[in-house]
């Protein structure tokens, strides 16, 4: 056996634990910042994660409330994938624009499938190296960066975010209203973003200026997030929901 797979190994042993606890009620808080009714598609991603060992393809998934008795019916077909295929050393995502019915149902969902935008997400993780989990100190210095971003947009009249630890960082939804999935919505998130980011980046953690397209993927609370070998320092962590905070 070689050292990687044998470190693999002791690896998926260390999380075990941590994967046991993904609960069922933590993936459905999802649905507190998606939107979900009678006509929704949803998407769900399963990637396996970079730097780890026996490397699976990409899994797409999706789910047609039309095909469902219920919406509640289809909600938890997706969350019972989503800890199953978590289970089985996939990080898992959604496409957190809403999926118009153009969508094929095969491979990944396109920018213009996307219906209109109605999230707008600030994603702050570590500057620099990121192949491996994220250290305790951090995330915590993710967490501040987050809170003060919340209070910078609160003084610009945004309404109070969604809040994520994403398992390395944090995330902020932001509700929009009526947005146009349109070059003109695209180039204002755009905006939005590298305005926070040239205000509030510094050499520690920064804010991802990448994810500015519609039909962009995010992690699903309730699920282990991985990247690289995970260590005592360096843990991979469940995405929860902290709108708490």
């Amino acid at each position: 056996m070689s050292n990687f797979t044998e470190k693999f190994n002791i690896n998926q042993k260390l999380t075990e634990g941590v994967v046991a606890n993904s609960t069922l009620l933590e993936v459905q808080k999802m649905w507190h910042i998606f939107y979900a009714d009678n006509n929704s598609i949803f998407e769900l991603r399963a990637l396996w994660p970079k730097g780890v060992p026996n490397t699976k393809k990409p899994i797409y998934k999706y789910y047609w409330t039309s095909q469902y008795p219920s919406l509640d019916a289809c909600k938890n077909a997706f969350e019972l994938d989503a800890l199953a295929l978590n289970a089985k050393g996939f990080n898992i995502y959604t496409v957190m624009n809403p999926i118009g019915s153009s969508v094929g149902g095969e491979g990944a969902t396109k920018d213009a499938d996307i219906q209109y935008r109605d999230l707008l997400l600030i994603d702050i993780d570590r500057t620099g190296e990121t192949s491996e989990p994220a250290t305790d100190s951090e995330v915590a210095a993710a967490k501040a960066l987050a809170i003060k971003v919340r209070l910078y947009m609160a003084s610009r009249g945004w309404p109070a975010p969604h809040m994520v630890m994403s398992g390395n960082g944090y995330h902020l939804y932001y509700l929009l209203e009526d947005v146009c999935n349109d070059k003109a919505s695209t180039d204002l998130v755009k905006s939005v973003l590298n305005e926070l980011s040239s205000k509030f980046n510094n050499a520690t953690v920064s804010i991802d200026t990448s994810v500015y397209n519609a039909a962009r993927i995010t992690k699903v609370p309730g699920t282990i997030m991985r990247k690289g070998m995970a260590s005592d320092n360096r843990p991979y962590r469940m995405a929860e929901v902290c709108d708490e905070l």
